[in-house]
């Protein structure tokens, strides 16, 4: 059985993104990844994604860029964003849910769940 739910995953740390790529898997989503904000918004224009984990510092475009270009499309303004970084947030991320690393997947799934209306 296919999952409807796929979550792409954007992180300039491959680690962090094998980190979540595998513990989303394991809960059952399909998941997808972009090292930079550049590639996210590539894949995001061959798939829409279900839900986007992002971060905010990464090469070529960074995850400011790619909220931007999110609200700007009519058919990615409602995809929900959890923002997970390092960076001090100082300013609003529209509905994005922010969360500070270090975080483990685990304590993202609530944020994730409650996002897809899924348990």
């Amino acid at each position: 059985m296919k999952c409807r739910y796929t979550i792409l995953v954007v992180d300039d740390d491959p680690q962090f993104r094998e980190l979540y790529s595998i513990a989303l898997r394991f809960r059952g989503f399909n998941v997808t990844t972009a090292s930079d904000g550049l590639s996210a918004l590539h894949s995001i224009e061959q798939d829409i994604p279900s839900l986007i984990i992002l971060d905010l510092n990464m090469p070529c475009v960074d995850g400011w860029s790619v909220l931007g270009e999110l609200a700007a499309h009519d058919d990615t303004k409602a995809v929900p964003v959890i923002v997970v970084t390092g960076a001090d947030v100082n300013r609003a991320t529209g509905p994005a849910t922010i969360l500070r690393k270090p975080v483990l997947p685990e304590h993202v799934l609530p944020y994730i769940e409650r996002q897809l209306h899924v348990a």
